[in-house]
């Protein structure tokens, strides 16, 4: 039996991969002469827009792809149930960190104590200001409740708070930077010259008066706080000397003499109650510092911490005021 003859063979379609040996196999400029282009087949004029879905050449993605995968993120935060889990982790996380400061700050200061010293009124700021600046009409300098327990200031003026000085602190730096201004020698970086001195020798003052109770042997319930608080009163003496000078440059002077006799007069009295008890009071648990050379010892503590008072006043405004 004889094999039919096949005939030629069937020759590569017009489409797809060259047949071999054909040149157009290699590369060449433009799109091969065996390849389907639709862009070039495309009538004269008209722009070519592949299908949705269809793959672009080197990139192996459709089209409109990249525009659902970028908003994927939004639609996610869009979900409400997302959204809330988002905002209890966050809270929970912002409950933590608060619970680990207050715990790192419980180790060296008590919150509770100085949310005491912040607890004041309006009643209470305006007579306290009042009695900073006009003491000398004040009768009654004792504080009227026990020690050993202390009672916000907001109702026991004697007592010493920190919103004062804080607020008296601040705007102290800032009628400076005004004074400065006034007399064109304003800087950014003589503003925060002039608040980082005035809070270097607030701690000094305090830090020299804590070293003094100590070198004396003294025992007091004032604390670092009590300290702190009275010794920044004067700032509100400052304000008004620089105030004044701003008005009347001439009567800088007289407005300082007064401020410093003011403050140094309601430290003194305030003061007295707390550190120089009174003769009916002197063996005050058995401390025999109370009497003799104690109170002797006492005393030059009241009037050193009086006597501070107009130095650091007139230090602290000398460059500030217009004279």
């Amino acid at each position: 039996m004889q094999m039919q003859d096949p005939g030629p063979p069937m020759p590569y379609p017009q489409y797809g991969y060259p047949p071999p040996g054909d040149p157009s196999m290699y590369m060449q400029p433009g799109p091969s002469a065996g390849m389907y282009n639709p862009a070039a087949q495309a009538p004269p004029g008209s722009a070519y827009y592949p299908p949705q879905g269809m793959h672009t050449p080197f990139m192996g993605m459709p089209v409109g792809g990249e525009q659902n995968n970028f908003s994927m993120p939004t639609q996610l935060l869009q979900n409400p149930a997302v959204a809330n889990m988002a905002m209890q982790y966050g809270q929970s996380l912002m409950g933590q960190g608060k619970e680990a400061l207050d715990r790192e700050l419980n180790k060296y200061v008590s919150t509770s104590r100085i949310k005491y010293y912040f607890s004041v009124d309006t009643a209470y700021v305006a007579k306290k200001l009042a009695l900073l600046l006009f003491p000398f009409t004040q009768r009654d300098w004792s504080v009227k409740y026990n020690p050993e327990e202390p009672v916000q200031p907001r109702y026991e003026l004697n007592a010493p708070d920190l919103y004062i000085p804080a607020m008296a602190f601040v705007t102290y730096v800032l009628i400076g930077g005004v004074s400065l201004g006034l007399q064109e020698r304003f800087s950014p970086e003589v503003l925060g010259i002039q608040a980082s001195t005035a809070l270097v020798w607030a701690l000094i003052e305090v830090l020299a008066i804590w070293l003094t109770l100590y070198i004396f042997n003294i025992q007091t319930k004032l604390t670092w706080f009590d300290i702190l608080a009275f010794s920044s009163y004067k700032y509100v003496g400052m304000i008004v000397a620089i105030v004044v000078s701003f008005v009347v440059p001439s009567a800088y002077h007289l407005a300082l003499i007064y401020v410093s006799v003011a403050t140094m007069f309601f430290l003194i009295r305030t003061l007295k109650v707390q550190i120089l008890p009174e003769s009916s009071n002197a063996s005050y648990d058995g401390n025999s510092s109370f009497t003799g050379e104690g109170s002797k010892r006492r005393t030059y503590l009241l009037l050193f911490m009086g006597a501070l008072q107009p130095l650091m006043i007139w230090w602290l405004t000398r460059r500030l005021a217009r004279v």
